[in-house]
């Protein structure tokens, strides 16, 4: 008999949970939850795991996108088949991702002529990876081919146009994607970005406009808004479009930053410098370092101002605008003066030194032989001599045992003479 899941156990009624005892020849005596505990750990040792291992598609997308493309084109050579053009298409990822350009767009290329339309913007990623953005625009074209009016492959020819210098034509590719999807807000955000990037602020400032009025909630579109008025020569109507962003999203980095710029433009250092360093706290990148900086530095403010400049160059060692402003703003160190050189006449003018009668030295006077006392200071008493300690004398030895005992070591000591006893010479004698 085949185990029931545990979902069945858990939900079975008191018959079948009997009915299940006896197939499985377990005790069915006891209570329903005891009954019902006892078939679950009954089939929760029996019941064998099924191995799941993920096939060699899986495992080389896997492999692609965590950033190993070697064992991933491996795996993708192992599955391609004659008449499916996904593995070709990994492996072409694979080999993009290597940096093989030449070989992915050959992948891509058989892909295609399977009759996958997705290939060719694949295709066109690789081109562009090469810098050849007419090709890869000629590459959507033959996507867009075989399905007219499709939104991805329109908003990547614009990108690949834009990216090539040709804004005109991906405005107007923009514009084409409007005509088919009106109701995508997120086109008049790509479309301010292209003009921007153009130089055409006026058109790219009304693109923005379009966007905040489809989203009003938009923080991005509200930004850039900002940067194209900014642009304009209209820092007053800029800093109302960064206050709008801020709004939305009071911690925006980028928000703050530029809004500083905008006050500092129009000649508000004081909060130019509030905002920047607001900016700087939380985003430490060089570019908004640098403008905090130069708030510091038009506020007065030039040892702050070249503490944030070093950051800069700790962030980014070679940038030419911190080290230029470093030297300018940098104590210059004072230079050690040189030693007074003593007059010298000229060579014309310099005379031989006359020769002067030798002298005899002042002979030195002569020292003392004697020497001076050695007086103690008052501070420290003069040292007591050590009183030498009587040697152990042994209790069963005689006299004389023990004097020479004493004596061991020592030199002996010469006996006194005996001075002759005057004699009394009585008187009459």
């Amino acid at each position: 008999m085949s185990l029931p899941s545990l979902a069945e156990v858990e939900h079975a009624d008191w018959p079948s949970l009997k009915a299940y005892c006896a197939d499985l020849g377990l005790n069915p005596k006891g209570r329903s939850g005891v009954v019902r505990m006892r078939i679950m750990d009954h089939v929760r040792r029996r019941a064998q795991p099924s191995a799941w291992r993920p096939d060699a598609r899986l495992q080389a997308s896997l492999l692609t996108r965590l950033g190993f493309p070697e064992p991933a084109a491996s795996l993708w050579e192992s599955t391609i088949e004659l008449d499916a053009p996904a593995p070709w298409i990994g492996l072409g990822r694979a080999r993009l991702a290597a940096g093989d350009l030449e070989e992915a767009a050959k992948c891509f290329d058989r892909a295609a002529q399977m009759g996958d339309a997705a290939a060719h913007l694949h295709r066109a990623e690789a081109l562009a990876a090469g810098g050849k953005f007419d090709a890869a625009a000629q590459a959507c074209d033959a996507f867009l081919a075989s399905r007219p009016g499709d939104l991805r492959g329109l908003v990547a020819k614009a990108g690949f146009l834009a990216r090539g210098g040709w804004t005109d034509e991906a405005a107007a590719v923009l514009r084409t994607a409007f005509e088919s999807h009106p109701d995508v807000r997120e086109l008049w955000r790509g479309l301010g970005s292209i003009l921007l990037r153009g130089e055409k602020a006026e058109a790219a400032g009304e693109a923005f406009h379009e966007a905040t009025r489809a989203d009003p909630q938009d923080a991005e579109a509200w930004v850039n808004r900002g940067v194209a008025l900014l642009a304009q020569g209209r820092p007053k109507d800029a800093i109302g479009a960064f206050r709008e962003a801020l709004e939305i999203d009071p911690h925006e980095a980028v928000a703050l930053n530029d809004l500083g710029v905008a006050y500092l433009r129009s000649g508000q250092t004081k909060s130019a410098t509030v905002n920047l360093g607001r900016a700087a706290r939380r985003l430490e990148s060089p570019r908004i370092l640098l403008n905090a900086a130069a708030a510091l530095e038009s506020s007065g403010e030039k040892p702050t101002a070249l503490d944030m400049y070093r950051r800069v160059l700790r962030l980014k060692p070679r940038d030419a605008e911190a080290s230029a402003a470093v030297r300018r703003l940098a104590p210059a160190k004072p230079t050690p003066r040189a030693a007074p050189s003593k007059p010298r006449p000229s060579r014309a003018i310099r005379a031989k030194p006359r020769k002067m009668a030798r002298r005899s030295k002042p002979r030195k006077p002569a020292r003392r032989k004697h020497r001076t006392a050695f007086r103690r200071s008052p501070q420290r008493a003069p040292r007591k001599k050590r009183r030498a300690k009587p040697r152990h004398r042994p209790r069963s030895m005689s006299r004389r045992r023990v004097t020479a005992h004493l004596s061991r070591g020592r030199k002996p000591k010469a006996k006194p003479k005996r001075r002759a006893r005057p004699v009394k010479r009585r008187k009459g004698q």
